[in-house]
């Protein structure tokens, strides 16, 4: 389902799903060969069924809201999205860098005063 949400699968079969469950360390199957026959046979297919139903929902979903976006527009979307992200982590890192000069100057500052009213640490 989560690669359904994330568009890394466009389909779905009974056979590739089957593939990775047995793959699961937690199940511990040789192959997915045990899952196509036995009592378990039904109740997989039951929630094949119901996996199905629920990946053609996100299917469709995801279909509808993309429907009215063509490719160049989603393109300048996406585009403008991520302009803006960079301007602001710029903007976040020439602010940090400010903060840093300023404590570095403060600092030094301090370090002066400490200097004057105790020494050097390689006079003691």
């Amino acid at each position: 389902m989560n690669d359904a949400k994330k568009g890394r699968i466009s389909r779905l079969s009974k056979s590739t799903v089957f593939d990775l469950l047995a793959a699961r360390p937690r199940i511990g199957l040789k192959s997915s060969r045990m899952l196509w026959a036995g009592s378990h046979r039904d109740y997989l297919e039951g929630w094949f069924a119901k996996l199905e139903d629920e990946i053609q929902i996100i299917f469709d979903t995801f279909s509808a809201e993309n429907q009215f976006l063509t490719r160049p527009e989603e393109l300048v979307k996406d585009n403008s999205l991520l302009e803006a992200k960079v301007a602001h982590l710029t903007q976040l890192v020439v602010t940090y860098r400010e903060a840093i000069d300023k404590l570095r100057l403060e600092n030094v500052k301090y370090r002066e005063l400490t200097i004057q009213r105790f020494g050097h640490i390689d006079e003691i």
